[in-house]
């Protein structure tokens, strides 16, 4: 069978249900019952699909009425990065219908076991266009197909060939023509066939093209719904306070402040643990009032009195920095079958012992430990929650969730209820970033709604925020390589020592260990000579989750810097030694396509200079130079200050495939800021389990006037597409090859080789 036709056929009984006024597809992984449940119009400015009856939700479903609208129904989060625009320029394509005309409303999760195609999406690791954009294209080919084999029916001709199909029409070669909407009910009582014709991607209309984003119009006029705009006939407002320190416990439960309703505690529910915040422990309590500004300032006046966690005095950052630093020498090996508890030593790749003897003979070598710190995700739109309960009858949530059926399934596990009386509100996310896939702040607004009696809105002040939340990951790095007389590199030795994010979340972890902890570090296509790769899980126990690009953002930057360095020791062009080691074509071609961009062979205008890095991670490579210059400014005191500031970035991108490559740009110029803010002033360090950044004033970011020009370049789209290549993700691919770039830019510059982040961990935002 071609590229172009459904090679593994779905089954026809779950494909396609018939609707009430039209015709409804729904993705599925194997069979299952009954018809999709459409999400009501529960908030303000919001959309609705038809109500389609009760019975098994489908969460990404097309409906076509016989008014002749088109509906997407998407599982998926919005939260900037443009996922329901390119889903909606796929069906858009298939069916041959206008993508201006198609409207695409917020899907709810499903408990369906297996999860259907395509729905209760996760949103993270840049996957949702890319691990359905073949599955959209068959399902809404299937569609097409059956809405002209309706067409067929009603005019009499059975002949495939005698029928076009154009902008929501079905013409026959006679001039008669039936929009979609006349056959709709009619096509959704026929068979499915098993496969359909894909569109020709010569014939391509979208897919390929920059289009405007669904998103976009109701954020500018602000009916937007998020989930901090959320509102509920009698709902009252809770502030969250939690014990300073990680793995405190409330002592005593302090007294309702005067106009408050109530202080709600909070213990860590089961599953939403990590690290110090054990499953039961009392951790926070909830101030419950009639508003937001009373109950916040009620919030902050509240004493409250707790136990310290056990060990106090070592929890703080110079202590996890030597036990992390004894850990790059030290720990012990991965046992099968064993415990293989904090402090495990596993191989990834390669043997230590035969690494080092080959760098033993080394004629030149670099040694150096790289260094990176907690970061917060800091995302726009503070933890917030909204639920409706009533005891025995219903549980509603309405939440900016990466992880609506990890939400559907907490609430159920919580409440009692049967998952049909519990239903998941995905509002819009005013920033994501890993951070709202946690369900954390979801188990303590119902927690609270479950003791109120009353809907509920429980937010998270910005100092809530930084102080507690599941930071990405701190990292120690110990690489180490050599070259010979010919400077081909004879050994590698790469060793990382980080906390497991899987590890924390109860994973048992295999003998290569956590794969997120040594992501970008392992299988290189560089040619190294003997290659040793091992990964230890760290002993400290702050709360760690995903973070945009997570492990890559750790390991590409010592990667990359230790490249960097090989080539200084070889007295080689940094672009060129790379270009000479590498054998991965897709590789090259990125790495070439950067260079050429940013006119690597021509000098830096004076003044300046420019570093290069190149990594790759979702199945995506990415390449970035920046060029940058060492800015001097004088206090009023007369202390002179430099600082490097980055004046523009070049980034190359391979994803295989581009579905819209303006928002391909937009997710990559946005990956670069966050990786500037990151690389420059990112850190969270701690004191008594306690973390000492607690907002923006001490978490510096880049302002307007800071940000760069940035140029994407990508690698053009296949001309023919193969399904059994794989898509690249891109929503975080902006930030693992910015840091190394700009440190090895920071090299050229001053002749300083920086290996630990932030550059400045001290800046702050003055004014706040």
């Amino acid at each position: 069978m071609s590229d172009n036709t459904l090679s593994s056929p779905v089954s026809r009984r779950t494909l396609v249900k018939g609707g009430l006024g039209g015709l409804v597809v729904g993705l599925f992984l194997n069979e299952g019952t009954g018809l999709p449940r459409a999400l009501d119009a529960v908030l303000p400015g919001s959309s609705s699909a038809s109500a389609l009856g009760s019975g098994t939700q489908v969460n990404t479903w097309l409906h076509i009425g016989t008014d002749e609208t088109v509906t997407l129904t998407v599982g998926a989060s919005e939260m900037g990065q443009g996922s329901f625009s390119t889903l909606a320029q796929v069906l858009a394509e298939e069916l041959y219908v206008d993508y201006d005309l198609v409207s695409v409303v917020q899907g709810q999760p499903s408990l369906v076991s297996p999860a259907p195609i395509g729905c209760s999406i996760s949103t993270v690791g840049s996957s949702v266009t890319r691990s359905n954009f073949w599955k959209m294209r068959d399902a809404a080919a299937i569609a097409r197909e059956m809405l002209v084999s309706a067409a067929m029916t009603r005019h009499g001709d059975t002949v495939r060939a005698n029928y076009t199909v154009s902008n929501g029409v079905i013409r026959h070669t006679s001039g008669t023509t039936y929009t979609y909407g006349t056959v709709a009910e009619a096509a959704a009582r026929l068979t499915p066939p098993a496969s359909a014709p894909l569109v020709p991607d010569a014939e391509f209309r979208y897919i390929g093209k920059t289009v405007k984003r669904k998103d976009l119009p109701a954020k500018v006029n602000g009916s937007a719904v998020f989930g901090l705009d959320v509102r509920l006939p009698g709902m009252v407002y809770a502030i969250v306070k939690h014990s300073p320190s990680f793995g405190g416990t409330l002592k005593v439960l302090p007294a309702t402040p005067t106009g408050m309703l109530r202080v709600v505690p909070l213990k860590v529910w089961t599953g939403t643990g990590r690290g110090l915040e054990a499953d039961g422990n009392v951790n926070a309590v909830a101030v419950v009032g009639p508003d937001t500004w009373t109950t916040w300032q009620a919030t902050k006046r509240l004493s409250v009195s707790w136990n310290p966690p056990v060990g106090v005095s070592t929890l703080n950052s110079a202590q996890f920095t030597a036990n992390s630093r004894a850990l790059l020498t030290g720990g012990t090996p991965y046992v099968s079958g064993g415990a293989n508890p904090p402090g495990t030593v596993y191989t990834v790749e390669g043997n230590a012992s035969d690494a080092a003897r080959a760098l033993s003979g080394a004629a030149k070598r670099v040694d150096a430990v790289y260094s990176l710190p907690y970061v917060a995700h800091a995302t726009m739109e503070v933890l917030n929650c909204t639920v409706d309960y009533v005891p025995g009858v219903k549980c509603d949530i309405y939440a900016p969730t990466q992880g609506g059926k990890t939400t559907h399934s907490l609430a159920v596990a919580m409440t009692g209820l049967a998952p049909s009386a519990v239903r998941v509100n995905t509002t819009m996310l005013g920033g994501g970033l890993g951070r709202k896939w946690e369900q954390d702040f979801v188990s303590q607004a119902i927690q609270v709604a479950m003791a109120i009696g009353k809907p509920v809105k429980l937010m998270w002040p910005r100092e809530e925020d930084f102080a507690h939340d599941q930071y990405r990951p701190a990292a120690l790095i110990a690489a180490k390589a050599g070259l010979d007389a010919n400077n081909n590199v004879v050994g590698w030795s790469y060793r990382v020592v980080s906390q497991s994010l899987g590890q924390q979340r109860g994973s048992t972890l295999g003998p290569t260990g956590d794969g997120q902890g040594h992501e970008g570090a392992s299988h290189l296509p560089y040619a190294l000579g003997t290659v040793s790769t091992e990964f230890v899980s760290d002993t400290a126990r702050i709360p760690v989750g995903y973070w945009r690009s997570v492990g890559a953002s750790l390991n590409t930057f010592a990667v990359e810097c230790q490249i960097d360095e090989l080539a200084t020791l070889a007295g080689e062009d940094p672009y060129l030694f790379r270009r000479n080691r590498i054998s991965d074509p897709r590789w090259l071609a990125v790495l070439d396509a950067v260079a050429q961009a940013s006119n690597w062979s021509s000098p830096a205008p004076s003044g300046r200079a420019r570093g290069i890095a190149i990594g790759a991670a979702f199945n995506s490579v990415v390449a970035q130079v920046v060029e940058a210059h060492i800015n001097t400014t004088t206090s009023s005191t007369g202390v002179v200050t430099k600082t490097i500031a980055v004046d523009r970035v070049w980034v190359a991108i391979d994803s295989y495939l581009a579905v819209n490559p303006g928002q391909v740009e937009h997710q990559i110029i946005g990956g670069v800021i966050h990786g500037i803010n990151a690389a420059l002033y990112g850190r969270q360090t701690f004191s008594a389990g306690a973390a000492q950044s607690n907002n923006f004033r001490n978490n510096r970011m880049i302002r307007p006037k800071e940000a760069p020009m940035v140029t994407v370049v990508r690698v053009p789209n296949p001309a023919q597409l193969d399904r059994t290549k794989t898509i690249g993700g891109v929503g975080e691919l902006g930030v693992p090859t910015l840091v190394p770039a700009l440190a090895n830019a920071y090299f050229r510059l001053t002749g300083t080789r920086q290996r630990s982040l932030p550059f400045y961990p001290t800046s702050t935002m003055s004014g706040l």
